[in-house]
C-alpha cells in the first residue's frame, strides 16, 4: 500500500513540476517586463525608433545639437549638486574635460562616451528618458531634406 502512495505522489510531482515551473516563469516574466509596458507612453520609444525590433540611436546633428561644456563651468553653475564621474566610464571628471548634457533630464556625460552611446540608444544612459530633439537638430534635418 506504501508503495502505491508513493507511486502516485511520485507521478503527482513528475507532472506538476513542470507546470509549476512555467507559472513562475510567466510570473517573473510579468513582473519584469522591459519598459515597453511599464513605462508611461510618453516615454516609450516611438515605433520609427526601432528598426526591426532593435533600437536604433540619434542621428549626428541632434547628438551635437546638445549642449556642450566644460566640467568647471558644470560645477560653477550648479555648485556641489553636481556628480563627480561619467556614469558611462565610470571615470572621475577633470575640470578640462568636455561634457554633454543631455536635454529634458539634464544629465552629463564626457562627450566622447555619450556620443557613441546617443548614435547607438536614443535614451539617456542613466533615466532612460528618451532627450527631445533640439530646434538645432530640427533645423539641419529639415535643410538636408530639401538639398
Amino acid at each position: 500500500m506504501d508503495d502505491d502512495v508513493t507511486l502516485g505522489l511520485l507521478c503527482l510531482g513528475v507532472f506538476s513540476l513542470p507546470i509549476i515551473i512555467f507559472a513562475g516563469l510567466h510570473f517573473c516574466t510579468l513582473m519584469y517586463m522591459p519598459e515597453v509596458i511599464a513605462s508611461p507612453p510618453n516615454q516609450r520609444a516611438p515605433q520609427d525608433q526601432r528598426l526591426n525590433g532593435m533600437e536604433r540611436g540619434l542621428d549626428e546633428a541632434t547628438v551635437h545639437s546638445y549642449p556642450k561644456l566644460l566640467y568647471s563651468q558644470f560645477k560653477l553653475q550648479n555648485g556641489n549638486s553636481v556628480g563627480s564621474s561619467c556614469s558611462v566610464c565610470l571615470a572621475d571628471y577633470k575640470d578640462t574635460d568636455m561634457l554633454r548634457m543631455l536635454p529634458d533630464c539634464a544629465h552629463v556625460f564626457h562627450a566622447k562616451c555619450v556620443d557613441p552611446w546617443l548614435r547607438m540608444h536614443a535614451s539617456c544612459p542613466i533615466c532612460r528618458n528618451l532627450p527631445l530633439r533640439t530646434p538645432v537638430a530640427e533645423e539641419t534635418t529639415l535643410t538636408a531634406s530639401q538639398h
